[in-house]
């Protein structure tokens, strides 16, 4: 480790027992003086090189601390200290809460308001974060926008829920993941509408327009049933298999396959469902 490259300070890690040597001694009076006139030197010209502090261990058992990563052979890094200027932040705001009740007969329901009706039970409260960019490109719509096209074409997809038996759950978090509720959506790829049918998807599911919300919810979780059916109703499976293309799962032994752009719209499509997107109407 190179006592130049910043903050540096050395000392043992403890007394060791029955050897009577004390690991302090290692390290002159005169090293020390100079090490701490050092660091302080760089604190007061203003500068703090890193922001980030890291405490090594050498194989003589004393510890280093240091504002610069080591590579060097025998130094074990014990700690990694994040400064708040380089602390990972989540960005993803809360924007409101989804509540799950169950009413008398076991049937769930979703909402976005702490109050509900007699013989309600709440089940669990999650957090509602404002979501990223969709599929389809563009930025992500305002909350009141989204709360407007979730309303808008809620009826058609509680329809397609009920025609296919899916969780209305699911739809919701694949049209927010690839649209964002835009009807009107098409992709570099040339993905379209609501639930970004690709042209052959379209054909096989017998869209003529994908571009009307009726039959792209229709043809989407008509698409969505089939993958269901082929991946034993394995949700992760299914997702990665609307992202990727079945072929894809298949190809990799029926699992997610190791794309990044397919691994994170698993996990989105995941967290969407989780929070209950029918909750926005």
């Amino acid at each position: 480790m190179n006592p130049d490259a910043g903050i540096y300070c050395a000392g043992p890690k403890r007394q060791r027992q029955g050897t009577g040597r004390d690991l302090s001694g290692r390290l002159s009076a005169f090293r020390w003086l100079i090490l701490f006139s050092s660091a302080a030197l760089l604190l007061a010209l203003g500068g703090r090189v890193s922001a980030d502090t890291y405490i090594y261990e050498n194989l003589e058992g004393q510890r280093l601390i240091t504002n610069v990563p080591s590579s060097e052979k025998g130094m074990t890094l014990i700690k990694h200290r994040r400064d708040r200027s380089t602390r990972p932040r989540n960005k993803r705001k809360i924007i409101g809460y989804s509540y799950l009740f169950r009413d008398a007969e076991g049937i769930s329901h979703y909402t976005n308001r702490k109050a509900s009706g007699k013989g309600m039970t709440l089940v669990s409260r999650r957090p509602i974060y404002y979501y990223g960019k969709p599929r389809s490109g563009g930025p992500a719509p305002v909350l009141k926008v989204l709360k407007e096209r979730i309303r808008k074409y809620r009826h058609l997809i509680m329809q397609a829920a009920r025609d296919t038996g899916l969780d209305a759950n699911l739809i919701h978090a694949v049209i927010l993941a690839e649209s964002a509720y835009n009807p009107k959506a098409l992709s570099p790829k040339g993905a379209m509408g609501l639930m970004q049918l690709m042209p052959q998807t379209a054909k096989r599911f017998n869209v003529t327009d994908a571009y009307d919300p009726a039959q792209n919810i229709r043809g989407g979780t008509r698409y969505l049933k089939f993958l269901m059916e082929r991946f034993g109703n394995d949700t992760d499976l299914v997702t990665a298999a609307y992202n990727a293309g079945e072929g894809a799962v298949e190809k990799y032994g029926r699992s997610i396959p190791p794309y990044k752009e397919t691994q994170e719209y698993v996990r989105k499509v995941k967290g969407y469902m989780a929070q209950g997107m029918v909750a926005f109407n």
